[in-house]
C-alpha cells in the first residue's frame, strides 16, 4: 500500500531529520537505488514517497523493461528529468537488466536522474550486482544515494521496517568511492544522520551548503514534517500539497 513520507516517519522507518537529509538530496535531483533483501520490505513505497520532493516541474520518464526505446525528452538545466525503472533486476520482463540497464547507467552518466529498487542487503551487493552487469565505475560514480532497508521482528514483536543505512556515492580514484550518510542503530532504534564527518563535508560540497546551511535547513524541515504529522496531515495528496507549498515559501 502507498505510503507518505509523514506514513513512513510515523511508522518509525525513518526520522524526521533521515527524511529531511533525502529531501535536500531529492530536491537537487540525487540518483538514488533503495534496495532490500526480502520482498515487501517497502522498496517500491519508500521511493515513490522520496519522489514527492523533487521540484514539481520535474520530469519523470517510465521505463517498460525489454524493449525499452529510451527515447527521453531532452535534459533542461533549470529541473531534473529522472529515469523511472521500477526495478533493476531480470526476475520479470518489465523490469531492467542487462543492456538495457547499461543504457539507464549511461544516460545518468550525461545528466539524468535515475530512481530505482533492487533486491540486495547491502550497498556493497547493490554496487556488486551492477558491476557483475557490465556497468562501468565511472558511471557508477554518478549515482548519489544508495538506501537500504531493514525488515524484521525486534525481540519476537511486531514486524518492523527500517531505512538501514544511506551512502553517498561519489567519484573517487577509482572510479567511486563510498561514504556513510546515515544510518539506523538498532540497539537504540535511533538514526545516525550526517554524523561522519568525510560523508557530511562531501554532501555539503555537493548540494552547495555550508554547515549553518545545512543545519538550518535539516531544522527547519524536521519541524515541518513533525508538524504535518501532529495535525494529522498525513495523506499522499496532503502532504505533496504541504511540500509544495513549503517550496513555494
Amino acid at each position: 500500500m502507498p505510503l507518505s513520507i509523514v506514513q513512513i516517519i510515523a511508522a518509525g522507518s525513518m526520522s524526521p531529520r533521515l527524511a529531511s537529509l533525502l529531501w535536500l538530496a531529492m530536491e537537487r535531483g540525487a540518483s538514488v537505488i533503495v534496495a532490500a533483501g526480502p520482498p515487501g520490505a517497502g522498496k517500491t513505497v519508500t521511493l515513490t514517497a522520496l519522489l514527492a520532493f523533487t521540484p514539481p516541474e520535474t520530469v519523470g520518464y517510465f521505463t517498460r523493461g525489454v524493449g525499452e526505446t529510451f527515447h527521453l525528452p531532452p535534459l533542461n538545466p533549470s529541473h531534473p528529468t529522472y529515469i523511472l525503472i521500477n526495478e533493476i533486476s531480470d526476475h520479470l520482463p518489465v523490469y531492467t537488466w542487462g543492456p538495457y540497464a547499461r543504457r539507464a547507467f549511461e544516460l545518468m552518466a550525461q545528466g539524468y536522474s535515475l530512481a530505482s529498487t533492487m533486491h540486495a542487503e547491502t550497498v556493497e551487493e547493490v554496487l556488486g550486482q551492477l558491476t557483475e552487469l557490465g556497468i562501468p565505475p565511472s558511471h557508477l560514480a554518478c549515482l548519489d544515494l544508495v538506501i537500504t532497508l531493514y525488515v524484521g521482528r525486534g525481540q519476537g514483536g511486531p514486524l518492523m521496517r527500517r531505512v538501514q543505512e544511506v551512502a553517498f556515492i561519489q567519484q573517487g580514484d577509482w572510479g567511486y568511492r563510498v561514504l556513510r550518510l546515515a544510518r539506523w542503530c538498532p540497539e537504540e532504534d535511533t538514526f545516525q544522520v550526517a554524523e561522519d564527518g568525510e560523508a557530511r563535508r562531501a554532501f555539503l560540497l555537493w548540494a552547495r551548503l555550508d554547515e549553518g546551511q545545512m543545519e538550518e535547513e535539516l531544522r527547519t524541515r524536521s519541524q515541518f514534517l513533525e508538524s504535518l504529522l501532529a495535525r494529522g496531515v498525513v495523506s499522499i495528496p496532503e502532504v505533496a500539497e504541504a511540500i509544495a507549498a513549503f517550496g513555494r515559501t
